[in-house]
């Protein structure tokens, strides 16, 4: 990909020291880096084409918010890559094919990377997603409501290998107010709770999402702001042989109970929320990069 050429030689421009045969695919975004090419399949580190709304755009979804880097967006003393924001708003109903598919139950926005086609390398052996996530106090999520913000969806689109949600509405119930951590619902089985943290504004939330293919093992690293990551989950028996695809973004979901939440269900007008992102990429290995993609 053109993008990743690039990428790699800027951050072997700035002389990170990070080893860059662990990371395999990246999601950070250079500075010169236009609203317009992710819209672009030979641009984009993530998949032009999905999941947005019918018609929409990624340059109208996406914005570049003015905060501070995450920790993972620092690639030197003097240079940093930049934050994204996802939104969502009226018009973010994802139709995967005729009018009879609309999700009308669903608000959603979800940037996937360009490479995950449910069975490639970032789903193979072991594998860690870092992303950073910080709330924006300007276009605010409604909590009353739940929101799915990353997970790894099996390939057979059945299930969730692990789940990053906040919102109420949740199975089992949490604080509203968290971030919450859920374990596989491969088989039809009901998510466990695997970590809780409050979702504080004006500060990063940084994660590493590990799993084990080979071994159905996930460990998940956690910290705030620029602290470095320390690990909060380590089992095993989480179903991972389903494999997937990556999520990051926003699934509101509906209220009202409906029996078809995909479909039914309420949604207030008037939509105007976003999610601001940070540090997004792939790395291989059991080793995970804790501290900055410096140095290890």
């Amino acid at each position: 990909m053109v993008f990743t050429s690039l990428f790699t030689a800027l951050l072997l421009a700035v002389g990170s020291t990070h080893a860059l045969s662990d990371i395999i695919w990246d999601g950070r975004i250079p500075r010169s880096f236009p609203l317009s090419d992710f819209d672009s399949s030979k641009l984009s580190p993530y998949n032009a084409g999905y999941n947005h709304g019918l018609n929409q755009t990624w340059a109208k979804i996406i914005k570049f918010p003015r905060v501070p880097p995450s920790k993972f967006d620092i690639i030197s003393p003097r240079s940093s890559t930049k934050p994204l924001e996802v939104t969502i708003d009226d018009e973010s109903i994802f139709q995967p094919g005729d009018a009879s598919t609309r999700q009308n139950g669903f608000r959603r926005s979800e940037l996937m990377p360009n490479i995950n086609n449910g069975s490639d390398i970032t789903v193979q052996n072991i594998t860690t997603l870092h992303f950073s996530i910080m709330k924006d106090l300007h276009r605010p999520l409604n909590i009353s409501h739940l929101y799915q913000i990353c997970f790894l969806e099996t390939a057979d689109y059945s299930s969730h290998v692990w789940t990053l949600s906040t919102g109420s509405g949740s199975s089992p119930p949490g604080n509203p107010k968290a971030l919450r951590l859920e374990s596989s619902t491969a088989g039809g089985v009901e998510a466990k709770r695997l970590f809780e943290v409050d979702f504080t504004g004006n500060i990063w939330h940084n994660f590493a999402i590990q799993v084990d293919f080979d071994h159905n093992a996930l460990k998940a690293f956690y910290s705030a702001g620029n602290a470095p990551l320390k690990r909060v989950v380590n089992i095993h028996g989480n179903d991972a042989t389903g494999r997937g695809q990556y999520h990051l973004g926003l699934i509101k979901q509906p209220t009202g109970n409906p029996s078809d939440v995909v479909h039914q269900g309420y949604q207030p007008s008037g939509i105007n929320e976003g999610l601001i992102f940070g540090g997004i990429f792939i790395e291989k290995g059991a080793a995970v990069t804790t501290k900055n993609c410096l140095k290890k």
